[in-house]
């Protein structure tokens, strides 16, 4: 596993792949809380829906990813 840094964000792979202040604004609007840990899997699902895309791309012969390799 990833080790936590300051903040309990976790340090992998050079860290987090989302606007935490962002995400955290959007559940604010719906009256909801959230946890580190929901940031972090968050970012982990970034992550690896990412690496599918570059896979995709990469299986179609191209360099650019676009929305439908999502």
């Amino acid at each position: 596993m990833g080790e936590q840094a300051e903040g309990g964000a976790k340090k992998e792979q050079g860290g987090l792949l989302i606007v935490q202040s962002k995400v955290r604004d959007v559940i604010r609007e719906k009256e909801m809380r959230t946890s580190d840990e929901f940031i972090n899997a968050l970012s982990d699902h970034v992550r690896q829906t990412v690496e599918r895309a570059i896979q995709r791309a990469k299986e179609n012969g191209r360099s650019t990813l676009r929305p439908a390799d999502l």
